[in-house]
């Protein structure tokens, strides 16, 4: 009997989790021994309508409620959570229904989560056969701060592009003729734009674009309000062609669980400048495959916008592999790194190349899905 695989997950916005869920479900749809069905809280994000026919929105009706709690009783399913460790709802759910066929995937909501959550986090594990991390800062997070065993937890790497990927852009256009520096990702507390938006105030000689869209946006905005060198493009469709016009790709992360963004600049050939925290370091090797910079300023952000997700109460320091204040990166160190790879054109490249054989080896679509089939084998 073929087992089926219900993945919970909300496909709404874009974020890492959703951004590297689809090409893999695609692939599973295509190519996995099992059956593959997605539930999520949320109705589905037009962006995602290439797979509507397998989502299920869990609360539009009391009879896909009930079905959910009937593939966790049920031996014929495996139900998959991403980003549920924490979560109270689930913990009532599995406190009273049977199951012995759940995975938890920590994908990074751990960071957001407050102490007095542990004990959902240890109950929920309690209910798993596993739980999967996106990167050892991730286990590192759920052992030291949760208490979770580590002996529970497998590592396994994000990978939405393919092996040997061999880009083709779609149109090889600049942006500008002038040394570029980009920025994709949510505009949002943990992923540090305004340090971006400094540096790039003492380098007009360059041009900064910001791509993405976020509660922070109005903020940022006004941060690089009479700098015509730095620019919003806003939510883009194809990753890969913005960080294809870039000279180089900047990920000023005051938290960052992986760094999907620094994959995709791998696959692309573009040098990366990037805090050395969390798991940043496990894709980046320091004067090698990219910079890291060390994060050792006091956080400068005076005040969070509405809605804006909380600053973290701790990082990883992956040097320490411990957990530690978070700090940011020191606008004045990005804007001499920034120099520094615009006057040595050649090392430039030689990082963007070693960034790419490293994301072809450990980071493709294939390696993460035959992962998860290995995980799925477990029943």
């Amino acid at each position: 009997m073929t087992k089926t695989i219900i993945h919970q997950l909300s496909l709404t916005g874009i974020g890492g989790v959703q951004q590297s869920f689809v090409p893999y479900f695609q692939k599973a749809l295509k190519d996995s021994e099992y059956k593959h069905l997605v539930y999520g809280m949320h109705e589905l994000d037009e962006n995602y309508n290439d797979i509507s026919e397998y989502y299920t929105n869990i609360n539009k009706s009391i009879w896909n409620k009930l079905k959910f709690i009937y593939f966790l009783y049920s031996s014929k399913y495996i139900v998959h959570f991403y980003n549920n460790l924490a979560s109270k709802k689930v913990y009532r759910l599995l406190k009273y229904i049977p199951s012995n066929s759940i995975i938890f995937h920590e994908r990074g909501a751990s960071w957001n989560a407050k102490d007095e959550d542990k004990i959902i986090f240890q109950n929920n594990t309690s209910k798993a056969t596993i739980v999967l991390a996106n990167s050892n800062a991730s286990k590192i997070m759920l052992v030291k701060r949760f208490g979770i065993d580590e002996k529970k937890i497998q590592v396994i790497y994000n990978g939405f592009l393919s092996k040997d990927n061999e880009y083709d852009p779609n149109d090889t256009k600049r942006y500008s003729e002038k040394f570029s520096i980009g920025y994709i990702g949510r505009l949002d507390t943990p992923k540090g734009v305004h340090v971006l938006i400094k540096s790039a105030t003492k380098l007009k000689q360059y041009d900064f674009f910001i791509a993405g869209d976020g509660v922070w946006k109005d903020m940022l905005m006004d941060q690089a309000k009479g700098y015509e060198n730095i620019k919003f493009v806003g939510r883009v469709k194809e990753p890969l062609d913005f960080i294809d016009k870039m000279d180089i790709i900047v990920v000023p992360s005051i938290r960052e669980p992986l760094g999907n963004i620094i994959i995709e600049a791998g696959f692309c050939k573009k040098a990366v400048i990037a805090s050395n925290v969390d798991g940043i370091a496990e894709i980046i090797e320091n004067g090698v495959s990219g910079v890291l910079l060390e994060p050792k300023k006091e956080i400068t952000i005076k005040y969070l916008p509405r809605n804006a997700i909380p600053m973290p109460k701790v990082v990883v320091n992956p040097l320490k592999n411990k957990l530690t204040t978070p700090k940011e990166v020191d606008s004045n160190e990005l804007c001499i790194a920034i120099v520094a790879l615009d006057k040595n054109k050649e090392k430039k490249e030689m990082y963007g190349e070693a960034l790419c054989v490293t994301v072809n080896k450990k980071f493709t679509i294939e390696n993460y899905f035959k992962n998860l089939e290995k995980v799925y084998d477990l029943w």
